[in-house]
C-alpha cells in the first residue's frame, strides 16, 4: 500500500477509534447508573422485607408519588410514610418475592417494571395473605449520585370482590 494510501485512511481510522472509544465510555456510563440504581432497589427491598419505614424514607425523593391498588394517590414524603406506619400497625412483611424485572436506564430516571409477591401477616397473629402483582416504580438520579424512589404505581392479580354488599 502505498504512503499516500496509507495516510488517506488515517482519519477514517482515527474516526473508527474515537467511536469505539466513545462507545465504551457510554457503556461504562451505563453500567455505573445501571449499578446504582440496582443497589437502590435492593435496599428499598431488604427495607420492605424488614419493616423499616426510616430505611424506607430514606430512599424517597421528597415529591414521591405512590398509587396503591384501590386507593387515592399518595403524594409526598410524609403521606407515604402515613400509609406505611398505617400497615406496619397492622401486617408485617413475611415473604417478599421480586420476579421478571426489567429496568429501563438513563442518566436522570430510571424506570422499574417487576412482578411481586408478598405475604403478610397480620401484626396481632393470625394466618398470613399473599398478594401478587405488578409494578412500575420510577427512579430520579439526584446531582449527589443518589438514585431516590420517586413514582410507583402497583395492581394485585388477584381478582376484584364482587361480592354484593349488605344494605
Amino acid at each position: 500500500m502505498s504512503r499516500a494510501l496509507r495516510l488517506a485512511y488515517l482519519p477514517l481510522i482515527a474516526a473508527v477509534a474515537a467511536c469505539s472509544g466513545r462507545q465504551g465510555a457510554e457503556a461504562s456510563s451505563h453500567a455505573a447508573l445501571r449499578a446504582g440504581v440496582d443497589n437502590a432497589s435492593n435496599r428499598l427491598v431488604a427495607a420492605l422485607r424488614a419493616n423499616d419505614a426510616d430505611s424506607l424514607m430514606a430512599l424517597m425523593a421528597d415529591d414521591v408519588v405512590m398509587m396503591p391498588p384501590n386507593e387515592a394517590a399518595l403524594r409526598g414524603k410524609g403521606a407515604v410514610r402515613a400509609w406505611y406506619i398505617g400497615l406496619l400497625t397492622q401486617l408485617r412483611t413475611s415473604n417478599l418475592t421480586i420476579t421478571d424485572r426489567e429496568v429501563l436506564v438513563g442518566p436522570e430516571w430510571t424506570t422499574e417494571l417487576a412482578s411481586f409477591e408478598w405475604t403478610l401477616v397480620p401484626a396481632a397473629g393470625g394466618p398470613s395473605a399473599t398478594e401478587r402483582g405488578s409494578y412500575v416504580q420510577v427512579w430520579r438520579h439526584e446531582p449527589d449520585g443518589r438514585w431516590l424512589f420517586a413514582r410507583e404505581l402497583w395492581n394485585s392479580t388477584a381478582p376484584a370482590d364482587t361480592t354484593p354488599k349488605g344494605p
